[in-house]
């Protein structure tokens, strides 16, 4: 009785982080089994549904520097110029090139101004 009250508890403890996830995090992959080309799904969760990401490129925002063995990814969000749609999920997919020994990729979420909304590492 006792072990199941401790994980209760945990996992009451836990559920508040559960709940502040903001919908699905960035994922990476390589194209080829021996390195090649990344691709990159980056997304984001917009402030209203009528956000779209405009660009993705590979490389960081001015001003940003991005430690050793990091690939840096800017995607600018911004007003879509569709209209709105049902989703706050942004979701843009960018190929980037980088050699094989690169295990993380820093995703610096920008608006148009250049002003950074959110900064996300994720690995290979």
């Amino acid at each position: 009785m006792k072990y199941i009250a401790l994980a209760l508890l945990a996992f009451v403890l836990v559920l508040p982080d559960l709940a502040s996830a903001q919908g699905p995090g960035s994922y990476a992959r390589r194209s080829g089994p021996y390195g090649g080309a990344i691709r990159l799904t980056a997304n984001y969760v917009a402030r209203d549904t009528c956000q779209a990401a405009l660009s993705g490129k590979r490389g960081a925002p001015a001003g940003q520097a991005v430690a050793p063995l990091t690939i840096p990814v800017t995607v600018v969000i911004g007003p879509n110029p569709k209209g709105c749609g049902n989703s706050r999920v942004v979701t843009r997919n960018v190929t980037v090139g980088g050699p094989g020994d690169n295990p993380l990729i820093q995703i610096f979420f920008v608006d148009t101004s250049g002003r950074i909304l959110k900064v996300e590492k994720i690995s290979l």
